[in-house]
C-alpha cells in the first residue's frame, strides 16, 4: 500500500506539528515494510511570516520526501503549494493522510481524494485564536474547511481537547481517533552537553521552549521575571526557540525591565543542544494560551524536568496540575508557582516522577506508532477486498 502525507511544512522546519508527521512517517516506513510511504510539503521554514529553509539544510531529506513550490496568498495566511494535484496523481496513493486545518494542502488533499475515490485521513491539529474569529476564516469554516472535514474517513485528533473544538465547531466527523504525539525516550537516556555552563554554580535555571510569535505568551514570564529576582537574585531564563516575526518586540522588553543579566534568547538549537537545555534546566515554563497538545511539555517531563504551565486548552491532559504539573491562570499564580518549586526541591521532584510515570504510560512515539499502523491495516484491509 502506498500512503502520501501531504502538510504545509516538514522538518527541518520545527513545531510539534513538523515532529509528529516526521515521526509517522518515520516509524511506519521503519515498521511496515510493505507501506511505501512518501511526503508532498514546501521548503518554507516559517509561514507566518514566509521564509524558507536554505539550501544546506535540505542536504539530507530522505528521497520519500518531495518538496513543492509555494505561493502566498494575497491578505491572508494561506500558503499555497503549487501542482499539489498533479503529484498526488503522479504518486497514485492507495491512501492520503492530511495535516492542519486552516491550509490549503488538506484542503487541495480533500478534493483529490473525494474526486479519486481515496480514503482520507485528516489531521487538523484543530485550534481557535482571535485571528480565526475574523470574517474572511469565518466564511472558510462554513465552506472549504467544512467540505474538508466530511471528506474525512477519519479524523485524528492529539487530545480530548481538540476532539471537543472539533464537535463544538459543528463539522461532519465520520469518526474520530485518538493519537497522541510521544517522546522517543533513547534521546533523553544519555547525557547531552549543558549548554548552560556559563552560568554561575546554583544558579536556578529557568527553561522555556517555543517559537518566538505573540500567540505563545513568552512577554508573560519575562514581564514576572523582577518578581522572582526579589526572592532568588541568580535566576536566570532562558527561552529557545525560531523567530515567528515577535524576537525584535521579546528583546525590546528584556532592555525596558533591566533583564539583560537574566535572560537569554537562544533562539534555534540542534536536537542535540536541545536535549542538553531540558536534562540541566531546573525548571520548565510553558506560558502559552494555546495548545492542541503540548509536545514540548512531554519532552521536559522525559528529562525529568518539573514543569510549570498554564492551565489552558490540552494542557491538563499532558499535565495534570498537582499531579504532573503547576498550572497557572494568571501571573500572580506563575509567579508563585515557581518561587514554590525554587525553595522545595522536594516537591519539584515528586512532581516531575508523577509526570514521567504517565508519560510513559500514554505519549511514547512507540504507542502513537502502534495505533497509526492500525488503522493504515484496517484502510488496506478495505481497499484489498
Amino acid at each position: 500500500m502506498r500512503i502520501v502525507h501531504t502538510c504545509l511544512r516538514y522538518p527541518p522546519a520545527t513545531g510539534g506539528v513538523e515532529t509528529y508527521v516526521r515521526e509517522l512517517v518515520k516509524r511506519t516506513r521503519s515498521i511496515a515494510q510493505n507501506i511505501d510511504v512518501r511526503v508532498l510539503t514546501s521548503k518554507m521554514r516559517t509561514h507566518g511570516p514566509i521564509t524558507e529553509l536554505s539550501p544546506d539544510r535540505l542536504l539530507y531529506d530522505p528521497p520519500y520526501v518531495q518538496r513543492l513550490h509555494h505561493l502566498a496568498t494575497p491578505l491572508v495566511s494561506y500558503p499555497r503549494l503549487q501542482a499539489l494535484n498533479y503529484y498526488l496523481g503522479h504518486h497514485q496513493p492507495d491512501l492520503v493522510h492530511a495535516y492542519s486545518f486552516w491550509y490549503q494542502p488538506a484542503d487541495t488533499t480533500a478534493r483529490w481524494c473525494a474526486k479519486h475515490h481515496r480514503p482520507f485521513i485528516f489531521h487538523p491539529m484543530y485550534y481557535e485564536s482571535a485571528n480565526r474569529r475574523k470574517l474572511s476564516w469565518q466564511i472558510y469554516k462554513k465552506t472549504i474547511g467544512y467540505r474538508t472535514f466530511a471528506a474525512a474517513d477519519a479524523v485524528v485528533v492529539i487530545s480530548p481537547f481538540e476532539q471537543s473544538l472539533i464537535t463544538r465547531a459543528g463539522f461532519p466527523v465520520k469518526r474520530f481517533h485518538l493519537i497522541p504525539p510521544g517522546v522517543d525516550l533513547s534521546e533523553f537516556q544519555s547525557a547531552a552537553p549543558n549548554p548552560f555552563q556559563s552560568s554561575p554554580p546554583g544558579t536556578p535555571t529557568l527553561l522555556c521552549v517555543s517559537r518566538l510569535s505573540a500567540d505563545k505568551s513568552l512577554q508573560d514570564i519575562i514581564s514576572v521575571l523582577p518578581d522572582i529576582l526579589h526572592a532568588a537574585p541568580t535566576a536566570r531564563l532562558f527561552i529557545v526557540g525560531e523567530d515567528f516575526g515577535y524576537v525584535s518586540e521579546l528583546s525590546a522588553q528584556v532592555e525596558r525591565l533591566g533583564l539583560a543579566a537574566h535572560v537569554r534568547l537562544l533562539g534555534h538549537l540542534s536536537r542535540r543542544e536541545l536535549i542538553g537545555a531540558y536534562q540541566h534546566a531546573d525548571l520548565f515554563i510553558h506560558p502559552s494560551k494555546y495548545e492542541a497538545f503540548g509536545i514540548v511539555i512531554a519532552e521536559a517531563v522525559a528529562a525529568h524536568l518539573p514543569v510549570i504551565a498554564r492551565d489552558a486548552a490540552a494542557i491538563p491532559y499532558v499535565a495534570p496540575h498537582n499531579h504532573s504539573a503547576l498550572l497557572f491562570h494568571n501571573n500572580h499564580e506563575l509567579t508563585q508557582h515557581i518561587l514554590s518549586l525554587i525553595k522545595h526541591n522536594e516537591l519539584a521532584r515528586e512532581l516531575a516522577d508523577r509526570a514521567y510515570e504517565r508519560l510513559i504510560t500514554n505519549f511514547t512515539w512507540d504507542i502513537a506508532q502502534k495505533k497509526v499502523i492500525d488503522l493504515y491495516t484496517e484502510f488496506s484491509a478495505k481497499i484489498n477486498h
